[in-house]
C-alpha cells in the first residue's frame, strides 16, 4: 500500500456508492479526507438486503441517519424460522439483546441506499455521475482510473487520487481487471424474489424464514407491501417454468409451505433473480487500491448479515485509510476475511440443519435442572446470530460449534436440513 509524500492519504476515489461506499465515503469526509463517489444510479426496482439487524441500528446512530431510515421502514422486533412445517423458531430480539438495540429495521432498499448516499453528500463527498474506468499500470499491482474518468472528475484530486477504493459490488471491477481470484460457495442456488400486496405472518415487523420443499424462503414485511423471495437450487427452477416470472408465480403457488402463506398473493413488482451468495475474494488491500463491501465478499442471505458485514469493512477500512501503513491495511483484510468466514460455516449450519436442530434439543431440555441453570448463557450467545454480531465474539462461535457438533443427542439433522 503506497502513500503520498508524507505518508498519508489524503484522497480517495470509491467506485460505487451502495451502502458501504456511502458509509466510508461519510467516515473519510469527517476525518477531513478528499472523497470522490463515482457511480451511475442504479435501473434495477428491487434490491436484495432490505432485512437489517440490531447491529447496523448502531452504525445508522453513528451515521446520524437512524431517524431518516425508521421513517420509511418497518419496525422489527424479532424474527421466526420454520423449518419443517410442524415447529416455529420465533423470537423477539429484546430476549437477548444486551448491549444492542432490542429492534432494527425492514426498510425499502433503494429508500435506504439513497439516504445513505445523501448522507455522504451532506458530509462533503463529491458525486460523480460515471462508470468508472480503471488502468492497470504495466503489469505491476497498482490501477488508476483511465483518462476518461479523470476528465468527468475536471482534476478534483489534481491528478490521480492517493487510494482508489472499489464499491462496484459483484461487478467486481477492480478484481476483473487484476485477475484476482475468489473463493465460491459449494452451493449453487438461484434466488427469486419480488414484493407482494400480503401474506401470513407469525407477527408483524416479523421477518420470517421458511424450508420449502427445495430451498427456503424469505417473507419480510415492509410498509404496504411484503419482500417474498425464494432461494433454490437451480436444478429445480424448470419445473415451475421457462421464464423468472414463471417460476416465481408456480413456485408460489405450488410448493406446499408458500402456497399456505401466499399462494393468493398478488405480486406488486418485476421478479429479481440473483444467483451465487456466497464468496470471498483472496485478497482486498493492494497498491494505492481496496475493496469493501461486496466487491470483497457477500454471504447468503438468510441470517440478514451482508449488509452488517458490507458497513462493517467500510468502518474498518476508514480506520486502515486514517493510519495509512501497511499493517493496517493487513488487518482490515484479516478482519473482513474473519467475518465472512465465520459467516459462511454459520449458514453451512443452517443449510445442513444441524443449528436448529440443537435448538430444538435445547428446547426439549428446558426442564433439566442443569439445562435452567445453562439456558440463559446459551441463549444469550446464540442470540448473537440473530442480531447479527455472531462474527464478532470468539465465545460464541466457539459454543456455537460445541452445540452444533456435540448436542444433538442423536436426532437426525437432516430432519431440518434445507432440501
Amino acid at each position: 500500500m503506497t502513500t503520498n509524500q508524507n505518508g498519508k492519504i489524503n484522497t480517495v476515489a470509491i467506485l460505487g456508492a451502495g451502502p458501504a461506499a456511502s458509509t466510508l465515503a461519510t467516515l473519510l469526509v469527517r476525518a477531513g479526507l478528499k472523497v470522490a463517489m463515482l457511480h451511475r444510479p442504479r435501473t434495477a426496482p428491487l434490491l436484495v438486503g432490505e432485512s437489517l439487524v440490531p447491529a447496523i441500528v448502531l452504525m445508522l446512530r453513528e451515521l446520524g441517519v437512524e431517524d431518516e431510515v425508521k421513517s420509511f421502514s418497518k419496525y422489527k422486533p424479532g424474527a421466526c424460522f420454520d423449518l419443517f412445517g410442524q415447529s416455529d423458531f420465533p423470537f423477539l430480539f429484546k430476549d437477548f439483546c444486551g448491549s444492542f438495540p432490542p429492534y432494527a429495521y425492514n426498510t425499502p432498499r433503494i429508500q435506504f441506499e439513497e439516504t445513505l448516499l445523501n448522507n455522504a453528500r451532506k458530509a462533503g463527498a463529491k458525486v460523480f455521475d460515471v462508470n468508472a474506468g480503471l488502468d492497470r499500470v504495466g503489469n505491476s499491482d497498482r490501477v488508476q482510473l483511465n483518462a476518461e474518468t479523470l476528465a468527468v472528475l475536471d482534476d478534483y484530486f489534481s491528478g490521480q487520487p492517493d487510494l482508489i477504493v472499489d464499491a462496484t459490488g459483484r461487478a467486481r471491477l477492480l478484481p476483473q481487471l487484476l485477475d484476482i481470484p475468489a473463493r465460491e460457495g459449494g452451493r449453487k442456488d438461484t434466488a427469486l424474489f419480488a414484493h407482494v400486496d400480503q401474506t401470513k405472518l407469525y407477527q408483524d415487523g416479523y421477518v420470517h424464514s421458511t424450508r420449502l420443499d427445495h430451498g427456503w424462503s424469505w417473507r419480510i414485511p415492509l410498509p404496504g407491501r411484503v419482500s417474498v423471495g425464494v432461494v433454490i437450487g437451480s436444478e429445480f427452477l424448470p419445473q415451475f417454468g421457462s421464464t423468472k416470472e414463471e417460476r416465481y408465480d408456480n413456485i408460489l403457488k405450488k410448493d406446499s409451505m408458500l402456497r399456505q402463506v401466499a399462494g393468493e398473493a398478488k405480486r406488486l413488482t418485476p421478479v429479481m433473480e440473483y444467483t451465487n451468495y456466497q464468496l470471498t475474494s483472496s485478497r482486498m488491500v493492494g497498491d494505492g487500491w481496496a475493496l469493501v463491501g461486496d466487491t470483497a465478499g457477500f454471504i447468503d442471505p438468510v441470517f440478514s448479515s451482508g449488509l452488517f458485514i458490507g458497513m462493517t469493512s467500510a468502518f474498518e477500512l476508514a480506520k486502515a485509510i486514517k493510519n495509512a501503513s501497511a499493517q493496517a491495511f493487513q488487518d482490515y483484510q484479516k478482519e473482513v476475511t474473519h467475518h465472512l468466514t465465520i459467516w459462511h460455516e454459520i449458514v453451512s449450519y443452517y443449510y445442513n440443519g444441524r443449528l436448529f436442530t440443537s435448538f430444538n434439543v435445547g428446547e426439549k431440555l428446558r426442564g433439566n435442572p442443569l439445562m435452567k441453570l445453562a439456558f440463559p448463557h446459551i441463549n444469550k450467545h446464540m442470540g448473537r446470530i440473530f442480531l447479527g454480531a455472531a462474527s464478532t465474539s470468539p465465545y460464541s462461535i466457539k459454543l456455537l460449534r460445541l452445540l452444533v457438533k456435540h448436542g444433538l443427542r442423536g436426532e437426525d439433522p437432516q430432519a431440518m436440513a434445507i432440501r
